[in-house]
């Protein structure tokens, strides 16, 4: 039997910046309203890319900015909005944000919670910082007691948090519709046969190690100077200027090109040849899922959720030498077997579509939902 009204889902997210798990969620919001079977909303707590795109796709989206609110506030604000929507499930993403969810599902008495762990920690936990540690043991106490399921983008996540919340974790992984991203991809002929442009696409934070990738490239250009080498860093953030002096003091300003933050980033990824991911650790990462979409051959840490990715390295290279020497060496093999480039891309769009794609995904979510709202429900078609 099926539910005779849609059930209403709304998501809480930080919104501060767009990366990948911000993209997750708009793909996540922008299919479950194609299926016709959920109602959605979002609540965010920062005015920028993502509030902006979830409001594109015509939900009902409550902007409740941090910088002006207080705690209690932001609690407020959200049980507002899952009154107003008449909330059957809240799907929180991020720490703050299950904490602030976790609460306002209280005073609501919304019925149903689940939460992506979209990643690990990213910085190392220390009571020297008493706000960041104290927000990291409520989540984890607030997730323990409150959410009906953990939902983790990865095998790795999955283990790992299999080890505290036990049998709430799911693993769903992250997705993007390979459909719309192949209508982008490249069509143009290669014309110079021994030009390689590699790109490094994402944040510049520390986790990303843009500095790996910066002097991986300069020993690939020692190693193989009769190749026409040239690599994109496609991105923005706190370490720009750390970068661009690096790119400076090794000499590689003709070589190295900054294009800063460019949204969406697909055309750029499709101009690759080859996508080189240097991360200290990812979750599950979507620019790894759009390469793949785009027959982009991919260079990557073992770690996390790449491996998985990649097929174990059957669908990319992966790196267990996380050096710049290492990922030089990868990259070398790899241009000077072109062959490899084609095989690699192939195999790892077949496993994409497998996988990762959101036909594949989103009856996941269907179904998660709808178990927990109503045990037994059915979905329709």
């Amino acid at each position: 039997m099926s539910m005779k009204t849609p059930p209403h889902i709304t998501h809480i997210a930080s919104g501060d910046i767009w990366a990948g798990a911000e993209k997750q969620l708009y793909e996540l919001c922008k299919a479950l309203i194609a299926t016709n079977q959920v109602e959605v909303s979002a609540i965010v707590f920062n005015e920028g890319v993502l509030a902006c795109k979830l409001k594109d796709l015509g939900i009902t989206v409550t902007v409740a900015p941090e910088s002006q609110l207080s705690f209690t506030r932001l609690i407020s604000q959200t049980r507002l909005h899952l009154l107003s929507q008449k909330t059957d499930l809240i799907h929180t993403h991020g720490f703050k944000e299950n904490i602030i969810g976790s609460f306002a599902r209280i005073a609501s008495n919304t019925g149903k919670s689940v939460t992506t762990i979209h990643g690990n920690q990213e910085t190392q936990l220390s009571w020297a910082k008493p706000h960041k540690a104290a927000i990291h043991y409520l989540d984890r106490l607030l997730t323990k007691f409150y959410q009906n399921r953990v939902i983790a983008v990865s095998t790795q996540l999955e283990q790992s948090l299999r080890a505290l919340y036990s049998a709430k974790v799911i693993k769903i992984s992250n997705f993007i519709n390979s459909t719309e991203i192949q209508k982008l991809q490249r069509e143009e002929i290669k014309q110079q046969t021994n030009l390689y442009t590699i790109g490094f696409v994402g944040r510049l934070v520390s986790v990303k190690r843009i500095d790996l990738f910066i002097k991986a490239i300069k020993l690939l250009t020692q190693h193989l100077p009769e190749l026409n080498i040239k690599a994109k860093i496609i991105g923005d953030g706190p370490l720009r200027s750390t970068a661009e002096k690096l790119v400076a003091d090794e000499a590689l300003q003709s070589i190295i090109e900054f294009t800063g933050f460019i949204d969406p980033s697909t055309l750029e990824i499709g101009k690759l040849d080859i996508l080189l991911m240097p991360s200290d650790h990812e979750g599950l990462p979507m620019t790894l899922l759009e390469a793949l979409a785009l027959h982009v051959p991919i260079v990557a840490h073992d770690v996390g959720g790449i491996p998985e990715v990649l097929d174990h390295g059957k669908a990319g290279v992966l790196v267990a030498n996380h050096s710049e020497q290492g990922y030089a060496n990868a990259l070398a093999e790899l241009v000077s077997e072109p062959e490899q480039l084609s095989s690699i891309a192939e195999h790892g769009y077949s496993h994409l579509i497998k996988n990762f794609d959101a036909s594949a995904t989103i009856p996941k979510y269907l179904k998660l939902y709808f178990e927990l709202i109503k045990p037994g429900g059915i979905l329709n078609g």
